[in-house]
């Protein structure tokens, strides 16, 4: 039976990340991705340029879209639009993820796609975990830690704590990638946030371009293609754009945890990363840096559990402690709880230039802040 330090199931952000710091820090790693890699993921893919810092290298040109996101385009539900100057990242998770696992592996971390986590088994030095490589038979392997980084819906997750899952998802994202002759009065270097419940009740709707194809989507707790179609009609209506559907993208699935807002960083030497820790937000519209933070901190706390009398699992939820605290925060402030585009359109009056400008002298500082002490955002 082989052995190692450290297992990780998932091999996206989160996955990958640890990896690299994991074996940059002497650690025997070995992670695993139950899709083929470059695999697709369900994903706007879109970041502060702060993210680069969080996964320690700056992203080569061929890695990223061809259209970079430089401007952003708000508007509000009375229609009051502004353009603003913003720099974001704009990328695929296939070609992302493929060149996130290569440089962990240069690193000196094992990776293996094709295979899947079907169980594990706690000992005394650690855990059993039972890897499934596609069309072979099942392996078992030793390791001292186990680190879920599988996603919101956790297979790990669903074993040890099943009663934070239910069956119908609350609400769900959905994209439509379209073909276009031509770009109509869009601007392919601008990323478009529409703040209107008719659309989305979520977060802001949106529509940007990814290569040759234009993104339009939204997320909504209720008939989320029907509000899809409105807002592609919108587009289209207000833009003079037209397109053929070429995609759709769903990021629903059939279990989900209960309480959405919910975190858990793990038991024992069992550590939950990412999605697969609750770390995503409706609010901001963001759980990749949030990935990629957690896959550092904890690469850290294991890597620092063996020179201290505390556990892996202890520094991992002492270093996380302020970034949940904020999550929990921001839960609060969720356009869930808002019920009419009168009532959002006043939200925004009130708060929108403050979150513009926490958000924007936040990403400036992000520019001079180490990567263990960058501000998630927007503010």
């Amino acid at each position: 039976m082989k052995k190692y330090d450290v297992v990780i199931v998932g091999g996206g952000i989160a996955g990958s990340v640890a990896a690299r710091y994991l074996a940059k820090g002497g650690i025997n790693v070995l992670f695993v991705e139950s899709g083929i890699t470059p695999r697709d993921k369900p994903c706007s893919a879109i970041q502060f340029m702060y993210f680069q810092k969080l996964i320690g290298k700056k992203i080569p040109k061929e890695r990223l879209c061809t259209n970079p996101i430089t401007r952003l385009y708000l508007e509000r539900p009375n229609g009051e639009s502004m353009k603003v100057p913003f720099k974001m990242l704009n990328f695929t998770r296939d070609v992302f993820d493929d060149w996130l696992n290569k440089i962990a592996v240069e690193e000196g971390a094992k990776f293996r796609d094709g295979v899947r986590c079907d169980g594990f088994k706690r000992t005394e030095k650690g855990y059993i975990v039972s890897l499934h490589p596609k069309h072979q038979e099942t392996e078992k392997v030793e390791t001292r830690y186990l680190i879920a980084a599988d996603g919101l819906s956790s297979s790990i997750k669903k074993k040890i704590r099943p009663q934070d899952f239910q069956e119908k998802k609350p609400g769900i994202t959905l994209n439509y990638y379209l073909k276009c002759e031509n770009d109509g009065g869009l601007d392919p270097n601008a990323l478009y946030q529409f703040w209107n419940l008719d659309f989305s009740n979520l977060m802001f709707a949106w529509t940007y371009k990814k290569n040759d194809l234009w993104v339009v989507g939204t997320g909504h707790d209720n008939d989320v293609k029907g509000h899809c179609d409105d807002l592609l009609k919108y587009v289209k209506n207000k833009f003079n754009f037209d397109g053929e559907i070429v995609k759709r993208e769903g990021y629903g699935s059939k279990f989900c945890l209960k309480d959405p807002n919910h975190t858990y960083l793990g038991e024992g030497n069992l550590l939950f990363i990412g999605d697969a820790a609750g770390l995503v937000e409706m609010y901001r519209g963001l759980g990749m840096d949030a990935a990629a933070l957690s896959a550092r901190r904890v690469a850290k706390a294991i890597i620092n559990a063996e020179k201290s009398n505390k556990t892996a699992l202890e520094l991992y939820e002492k270093s996380m402690r302020k970034i949940i605290k904020k999550m929990n925060k921001n839960a609060e402030r969720s356009l869930i709880y808002i019920k009419t585009n009168e009532e959002l359109l006043r939200y925004l009056k009130k708060n929108f230039l403050k979150m513009g400008m926490k958000t924007f002298f936040g990403n400036l500082l992000n520019n001079f802040r180490s990567a263990e002490k960058l501000k998630l955002l927007p503010a």
